[in-house]
């Protein structure tokens, strides 16, 4: 198992391909924030509730939405939201 992880580390979460991809996902997880910050009415019903009724703030309702969403999500739904489809070939 030890030497799984240390694979994996190496290989996977360090590497110089992972590495470079860094900035590109910061940028998109900027991006699905400061759109769901100002489109509220587009999260899921379940974190409505949260706000409404339970009193949290929009702010850590909106982190934990994207931080719920796998990576392939998450992608996906910036792809929707910010890259025109005639550009989508």
């Amino acid at each position: 198992m030890q030497g799984l992880r240390t694979w994996m580390f190496d290989n996977v979460y360090r590497s110089s391909a992972a590495k470079a991809e860094d900035g590109k996902a910061q940028q998109l997880i900027v991006a699905l924030y400061q759109y769901y910050m100002v489109h509220l009415d587009q999260l899921p019903e379940e974190y409505h509730y949260l706000m409404d009724e339970l009193g949290e703030k929009k702010t850590r309702v909106v982190c934990d939405y994207i931080a719920g969403m796998s990576d392939s999500y998450a992608i996906d739904t910036f792809e929707e939201l910010f890259v025109p489809k005639g550009w989508n070939v």
